[in-house]
C-alpha cells in the first residue's frame, strides 16, 4: 500500500513538474513573440518620454519585466500591441512620477535620429530645425496625458487602442487629439502665418 502511495506521489510530482515546464515554455514563447512584434514600439515610447539615454533603457527593461510577469494573464480583450502599449505608457508615467521629473516629458526629435541624413541641405535643415523647435515648445506646454495622446497618435495607434491605453473613452481621445492638432495649427499660424 505504501509503495502504491509513493508511486502515485512521484507520478503526480512528475506530471506537475511537466505542467510547470510546459507553462514556462508557453510563457517564454508568448513573451518572445510579443517582444519581436513590439520591440521598436516599446523603445520608441520610452524615447519619447526620456530620450535615448539610460532612463529610457531602464524604463524599457521595466516594461519587459512587466510583460514577462503578466503575459500569461493577457486575456485577449484587446490587441496584444494595445496591451503592451498600455504597460509601456503606465511604466513611463510611473518613472516620471517617481523621479518627479517635471521638466520636459518629451525629448527633442532632433536627438532621436529620426531624420534621413541625405536631406540635410542648408535651406531644408534651417526649416526643419524651425519646425522641430516649434513642436518642442508646443508639446512642452501639454499636460502628461495629452503628451501620452500625442505619443500614441504619432505611433499610428487607432483611437480605439489609444482609448484602451489611456483609459479615456474613444470619443474623448479623438476629441482631445483633434483639439491638440487644431491648437498646434493655430499656434503655427499665429507665429508664422500660413505656410
Amino acid at each position: 500500500m505504501i509503495d502504491k502511495q509513493i508511486v502515485f506521489i512521484k507520478t503526480f510530482e512528475i506530471e506537475f513538474s511537466l505542467k510547470q515546464l510546459s507553462d514556462i515554455m508557453n510563457q517564454e514563447e508568448m513573451f518572445r513573440e510579443a517582444i519581436r512584434e513590439n520591440d521598436m514600439r516599446i523603445f520608441s515610447i520610452c524615447c519619447h518620454y526620456f530620450g535615448p539615454g539610460d532612463e529610457a533603457k531602464d524604463a524599457y527593461q521595466e516594461i519587459l519585466l512587466k510583460i514577462w510577469l503578466n503575459i500569461m494573464n493577457f486575456r485577449g480583450e484587446s490587441q496584444l500591441k494595445t496591451w503592451i502599449c498600455r504597460i509601456a505608457v503606465n511604466v513611463c508615467l510611473t518613472f516620471i512620477s517617481k523621479t518627479k521629473k517635471k521638466a520636459s516629458v518629451f525629448v527633442p526629435f532632433a536627438h532621436m535620429n529620426y531624420y534621413d541624413k541625405a536631406w540635410e541641405d542648408e535651406d531644408y535643415q534651417g526649416e526643419k530645425e524651425e519646425k522641430i523647435k516649434f513642436f518642442e515648445d508646443f508639446k512642452g506646454k501639454l499636460n502628461p496625458l495629452d503628451k501620452a495622446l500625442v505619443t500614441l497618435y504619432l505611433e499610428d495607434m487607432e483611437y480605439r487602442e489609444i482609448s484602451q491605453i489611456t483609459g479615456l473613452s474613444e470619443g474623448n481621445a479623438r476629441a482631445r487629439i483633434h483639439r491638440i492638432k487644431k491648437q498646434i495649427k493655430q499656434d503655427w499660424e499665429d507665429k508664422y502665418g500660413i505656410r
